[in-house]
């Protein structure tokens, strides 16, 4: 795996953690730092992923509002039954078109928006915000590369990214194996909560369920 930032007037560029079987992984932000721990978690929900799911999978960037394009901040595209803002999802998955390898991107600020200060020092617990993004922008690349099926792109994406979550925790987080799915419940449901209370008026925000088709 390999790792290159770059964070936008501040120039700063570093490579490094080579591994060919694994996807790059690359830092673009503008006029924003991450937590330290961002790229840390992005690395260890990686290594519990099969090798074969993510064959094909040439780069998954994180990044941030700020550093789209004026075209990207206004790229429409379908999450479910509606269209909403490319810059306002939490990420979203790029299949491969012609001479291009299929991309993820994740928008770290808009993830943080939804997740509690306190969340990214719980060791358990700060993995997750970032895990429902991030597996279920590779369920979309497992439905299109090695496992299409009829069903609906979101539901499948869906599926594969609880499968990829479980798997993730059962071996991170062994010990706590009789636990698990009772802390996971709590997680989402804390979550889902919160979403509600900060949108009152029932508007979810958007989630990570978006596919950006090139053209």
């Amino acid at each position: 795996m390999s790792v290159i930032l770059e964070i936008e007037d501040m120039g700063e560029k570093k490579e490094s953690r080579s591994n060919a079987s694994a996807p790059t992984i690359v830092e673009t932000y503008r006029d924003y730092i991450p937590p330290q721990c961002v790229l840390t978690i992005v690395e260890d929900l990686l290594k519990t992923v099969p090798p074969d799911y993510i064959r094909g999978l040439q780069t998954i960037v994180l990044t941030n509002q700020a550093a789209k394009t004026r075209a990207q901040k206004q790229q429409k595209v379908w999450t479910r039954n509606r269209k909403i803002k490319l810059v306002e999802s939490l990420g979203y998955y790029s299949p491969a078109w012609r001479s291009s390898r299929a991309t993820i991107t994740l928008h770290i600020d808009n993830i943080l928006k939804d997740t509690r200060r306190g969340e990214l020092v719980i060791p358990f617990v700060r993995y997750y915000p970032f895990a429902s993004v991030l597996y279920h922008e590779i369920g979309h690349h497992i439905h299109a590369e090695h496992n299409p099926t009829h069903e609906g792109k979101e539901n499948v994406a869906e599926d594969w990214s609880k499968k990829l979550l479980r798997r993730f925790y059962r071996t991170h987080y062994w010990f706590l194996l009789p636990l698990l799915d009772p802390l996971i419940h709590v997680i989402e449901v804390g979550r889902s909560s919160d979403r509600r209370r900060r949108s009152p008026s029932g508007k979810k925000h958007p989630d990570a369920s978006t596919t950006a088709e090139n053209k």
